[in-house]
């Protein structure tokens, strides 16, 4: 290959390689100073497999209480709104795509800086982890450690939920707990029937086993649902529903008052079912024991009359003092006390920034509010307004307690950032000028937990610190500005201009005779630029030689072999370079035509070479005896090798004629025969 092209657009850019390994990246809450904020704390369920641990290392916080290995842990932080904490971890186990082998759960705090363990209580079956904690205090910061045993990675569901739960609901009727809030809940273990085992008599139910009795008001007109989630999957849980109506009395807990009950003995049926409740979908109201065809465990939703009582009694026929989650929906609300929270902020994003509580909404005797870490007031007991600022940014929660009779109380929490304006970024760039399919990169330092908006020409626009762009139009020129972002807080614009886009340029030049080729000095050989899109050029003769006219005529003086290369180039520093070699230069005009040659691989006159000199045009046309072409060359380097069609030919006379013209435009011809041994 005699003519080569060497497109090398010589820019300064940024490259980015991305190293793929068999390892994960560590979790940007690998440690607890990176603790990733959780703020839905109520009655929250993930994804299955949407957790995980892949990638994290070891946090060198000594190992939690009911733990047998350290292993590769990830933090996640939440502000306490209620005062009872439980969590799910949910690993591998058959119907899941979740793949954690032996998950594990704990609970921190921070006292007088030194962080220190909450022990509570930990369970762990068939890679499910229930982790439970009470005595939490409301508006406190709590982090929460995972991890698995024997340093096991993998993916997990992670279910949350804090709490402030009923009495303990006693197993008679006469002890029943009363719910003041639809919130959800958990208890723990349930474990005897009481003094009379038989209240629910009349029912699906028949005799109880281990049993929870509730109470409970309809302050409004509406529907209920709930579901009830054993904490041990394997449980069978029943349960009972009555309207005491508006007395809500002893005296109306008969069978006639029934209207819901559900004893399916669902963990040992096929299709298996293990949670129960009301919802919107199902039509059935009652479901009987046993494993009845269409039976699922759900009941219609019940419409709930504003006033009534009504009275629910949950089972769990199995034992092993296990207990249950009750999830409460609907449009209607429970007779308790109410709370909420007005919340109005000054000077946002500044270092005066200060917000301003309300307690707008109460029913109850009192009021306790937590204004969050770092806040000027700490707590207080009168509905407000109170002003407050905080010392530190980041997210805050406010919770408000209004506590009523019977020992109810309602809490509304409000969780909001507190933000500062982040400074004007500093882009950095690769450069300012380019040509077309070169790349434009752009980067700003990188901001924990902020955000960020690009803009730029033809509709552009980026979210990330930095950013590559392939320059494909001439239109991508102009300003380009990114903005940061923390919470609601953003910076001041920062631009940079691209000052110009312009077309790649193409080298391309002929010369004035033939090329590549043999001639004899002294020459002058005249090149004739065909190059596209350049601003200047630069010609290297390969003799020691250079130029930066557009069409040079350069004078060999030398005999030798070189190679002519010509960069065209933009003022935007982008350069194409295109090259013809073996230009091949002897002493003297000579015309040397063998008689004879032997292809037979020894490396001894192997080649027809016919030496000529100083043409403008040539051309040899090489025939068998029979008048049939074999071989043709327009290069007077070019040699037969005494093949035709890729097979060798045999040995014999072969006929060739040469048509040429020198550089005074004279015409030569010459014919003749050459004799091919082996």
């Amino acid at each position: 290959m005699y003519y080569l092209r060497l497109r090398v657009c010589l820019i300064f850019f940024f490259s980015l390689f991305y190293i793929l390994t068999s390892s994960a990246a560590v979790p940007v809450n690998d440690g607890i100073t990176d603790a990733s904020v959780i703020v839905n704390i109520s009655s929250y369920c993930s994804n299955q497999a949407q957790f995980s641990n892949i990638g994290a290392t070891n946090s060198n916080v000594r190992k939690a209480e009911f733990w047998q290995t350290q292993g590769k842990d990830i933090w996640y932080k939440f502000t306490a709104i209620n005062t009872d904490l439980r969590l799910s971890m949910i690993g591998q186990a058959i119907g899941n795509t979740n793949t954690m082998i032996l998950p594990l759960a704990a609970l921190y705090i921070y006292i007088d800086n030194t962080l220190e363990e909450q022990v509570g209580s930990m369970t762990t079956s068939d890679n499910l982890t229930n982790y439970y904690k009470g005595g939490l205090t409301v508006g406190q910061e709590y982090y929460i450690r995972l991890s698995a045993e024997n340093d096991n990675e993998g993916s997990f569901q992670f279910c949350i939920n804090n709490y402030s739960p009923p009495k303990n609901p006693g197993q008679d009727f006469s002890g029943a707990a009363i719910l003041c809030s639809n919130d959800t809940f958990t208890e723990l273990a349930v474990a005897g029937a009481g003094n009379n085992n038989h209240e629910s008599i009349g029912s699906c139910l028949g005799t109880e086993s281990n049993s929870a009795w509730y109470t409970f008001e309809a302050s409004n007109n509406g529907t209920l649902t709930f579901a009830i989630t054993p904490t041990a999957n394997n449980d069978d849980v029943d349960w009972v529903l009555y309207d005491l109506g508006p007395s809500g009395t002893t005296v109306n807990l008969i069978p006639e008052n029934i209207i819901r009950c559900a004893a399916g003995s669902g963990t040992n049926c096929t299709p298996r079912y293990y949670i129960t409740g009301l919802n919107l979908t199902s039509l059935d109201v009652t479901e009987q024991s046993g494993c009845v065809t269409g039976q699922d465990g759900w009941l219609k939703y019940v419409d709930m009359v504003e006033g009534h009582h009504y009275a629910l009694l949950v089972d769990n026929f199995s034992n092993g003092n296990n207990g249950f989650t009750i999830a409460f929906g609907g449009t209607a609300e429970f007779v308790g006390p109410k709370a909420k929270i007005s919340m109005t902020s000054d000077n946002p994003c500044t270092v005066t920034q200060s917000f301003t509580f309300t307690a707008i909404e109460t029913s109850g005797n009192s009021l306790r509010w937590s204004f969050g870490s770092d806040a000027s007031i700490t707590n207080s007991s009168l509905p407000g307004p109170h002003t407050v600022s905080y010392s530190t940014p980041g997210l805050k929660t406010v919770v408000l307690e209004s506590i009523g009779a019977r020992g109810c109380k309602a809490i509304d929490s409000y969780s909001f950032a507190v933000d500062l304006k982040p400074s004007t970024p500093v882009i950095s760039f690769n450069k300012l000028n380019f040509c077309l399919t070169e790349t434009l990169e752009l980067s700003i330092s990188s901001i924990r937990d902020a955000t960020y908006l690009w803009t730029g020409p033809a509709d552009f626009t980026a979210t990330t610190s930095n950013i590559s762009v392939l320059l494909t139009s001439l239109q991508q020129a102009g300003d380009y500005s990114v903005v940061v972002f923390a919470g609601i807080c953003a910076s001041d614009a920062a631009s940079i201009n691209i000052q110009s886009i312009v077309e790649v340029p193409v080298a391309l030049f002929t010369t004035n005779l033939t090329l590549p080729g043999k001639h004899s000095v002294p020459i002058d050989i005249q090149f004739i630029n065909q190059s596209n899109n350049a601003d200047s050029f630069l010609w290297d003769f390969g003799d020691g030689e250079t130029s930066t006219l557009e069409n040079p005529t350069h004078r060999y003086t030398e005999s030798g072999e070189y190679t002519v290369r010509l960069s065209a180039n933009t003022v935007n520093g982008c350069t194409d370079v295109f090259e013809i070699t073996n230009v091949v230069l002897v002493d003297e005009v000579s015309l040397l035509i063998p008689n004879s040659f032997s292809p037979n691989g020894d490396g001894v006159n192997d080649l027809f070479n016919v030496n000529i000199t100083n043409l403008k045009a040539y051309q040899l046309t090489i025939f068998n005896r029979y008048g049939v072409k074999i071989y043709t060359a327009k290069n007077s380097l070019s040699s037969w090798d005494g093949t035709w069609q890729n097979q060798q030919v045999p040995v014999g006379i072969y006929y060739y004629q040469i048509n040429a013209t020198d550089l005074l435009n004279k015409k030569i011809t010459r014919s003749g025969s050459i004799t091919l041994i082996r």
